[in-house]
């Protein structure tokens, strides 16, 4: 028998202050691409969604602002930027730590290309950008102190390890399924888990203080995201659905969130204040599916364009990404921790989980509320959970006489035309069209 050197043995699992969760023996060099025609693709695609939305009819006035932050990527001002993907990651905690929490989903089609040449195979459009970003020394991950991944679909718990060569990462583990009596203590330890690895990645100690304000803050966006949504719905004419899904990403860039309130309070004065000329007489829809992350704002283009509106969503870059508020009854760290994990894991719509019965509930409620005339799925292709999720929901939407459209599609434009005719299509059959 051939004598072979054995294997290094695996360290002790170290604390979570001590090592991220990876094994640190086949950690590698990362790729790094510096390549100025990307980024000059990247800005000439969102320049051409800029040129789309100018002909919005009405537009707030400091629409702008918003837009500005949404280029950037961050905001600018002190402390710590942690990077996050997904609406499943407290990010009170990141704010209760002086942190700067910022969203680092890419929507970008020019970066899915750059990113297929390191990650290669049938991975969503969604992670290969955002993997691009990770290569160029000047995309915002490289920018950040820390990343956080929620395992919330194969491409984003793997993608953790993949950035852990870059930056410090932290993979926050959801339960199977939305259980509170059987997973709840889990959940809570996990986010208690969250809390201390930002703490001891940033060097900061969290305060049972500091994190009520966060929370408190978190708590006025949601209600000033719900009032929006309310009063777009009301007069959508008012505020177009790509502006409104612009006001809520930029609340994603680390801005002050005081800044923020302040700017979208504007915004919810003007659309209340906005009388429209004559009744609106175009379909009304609820949308849900998969992230739409800026520029991609494909699917808004098309169902404003084909004479609909969106009057809410499910979205979890859109208004669903606020909608639920942190509730809590007490002010202990064990009561704010278990007060997180039911906001941001047993009441997500998320098809991750064993059952989609949030997410339905969520759907038909909306329908309901306000009065839309059918449900759109934006399934983007290679995301299998809401490609599966598109059979029950479009199921008990027919049981229910409520007109379902799934429109599946990519990052690219090629499909434009064609996805234009089915939409218009579905929008002929609408009472409201």
């Amino acid at each position: 028998m051939k004598n072979t050197p054995p294997r290094p043995l695996r360290p002790s699992a170290p604390s979570a202050l001590e090592s991220s969760q990876f094994d640190p023996r086949y950690r590698l060099e990362p790729p790094k691409v510096d390549d100025p025609g990307a980024r000059k693709r990247a800005r000439f695609v969102a320049e051409q969604q800029k040129q789309l939305m100018v002909t919005i009819p009405h537009r707030p006035a400091n629409i702008g602002w918003f837009q500005d932050l949404v280029d950037r990527g961050a905001a600018e001002g002190s402390g710590p930027l942690v990077g996050y993907f997904c609406n499943m990651i407290p990010v009170e905690l990141i704010f209760a730590l002086g942190g700067r929490p910022v969203r680092i989903d890419c929507g970008n089609p020019a970066l899915v290309a750059a990113g297929e040449e390191a990650l290669s195979g049938e991975i969503c459009p969604l992670a290969k950008s955002s993997f691009a970003l990770a290569m160029d020394p000047e995309g915002l991950p490289n920018r950040c102190d820390a990343l956080v991944m929620p395992a919330s679909c194969d491409a984003k718990r793997k993608l953790g390890e993949v950035l852990a060569d870059y930056r410090p990462v932290f993979t926050f583990n959801l339960p199977p399924e939305q259980d509170a009596g059987r997973y709840g203590a889990a959940a809570a330890a996990e986010v208690e888990r969250l809390g201390d690895w930002l703490a001891g990645t940033l060097g900061r100690k969290l305060t049972t203080g500091a994190l009520v304000e966060a929370i408190e803050l978190t708590r006025r966006r949601a209600a000033l995201v719900r009032e929006l949504q309310a009063a777009r719905a009301a007069e959508p004419a008012a505020l177009s659905v790509r502006d409104f899904f612009l006001v809520v990403q930029a609340s994603f860039t680390g801005v002050a969130l005081e800044k923020w309130l302040a700017e979208a309070g504007k915004v919810l004065a003007g659309v209340r204040a906005f009388k429209s000329a004559r009744k609106r007489l175009r379909p009304r829809l609820v949308l849900t599916g998969a992230p739409i992350v800026w520029p991609n704002f494909k699917p808004l283009n098309l169902i404003e364009e084909c004479g609909a509106d969106v009057i809410a969503d499910t979205v979890c870059t859109g208004a669903q990404s606020c909608f639920d508020p942190v509730v809590y009854d007490e002010k202990g760290r064990a009561a704010l921790m278990r007060a997180l994990a039911a906001r941001y894991v047993f009441a997500s719509p998320c098809p991750c989980f064993v059952s989609q019965g949030t997410r339905i509930s969520r759907v038909l409620d909306l329908v309901g509320e306000f009065k839309a005339d059918g449900v759109l799925n934006y399934g983007l292709r290679l995301c299998q959970l809401f490609d599966m999720e598109a059979y029950r929901l479009s199921r008990v939407l027919k049981a229910r006489k409520v007109p379902f459209a799934n429109l599946r599609t990519d990052y690219s434009l090629e499909d434009t035309e064609q996805l234009r005719v089915r939409l218009e299509a579905f929008l002929e059959t609408l009472d409201g069209g």
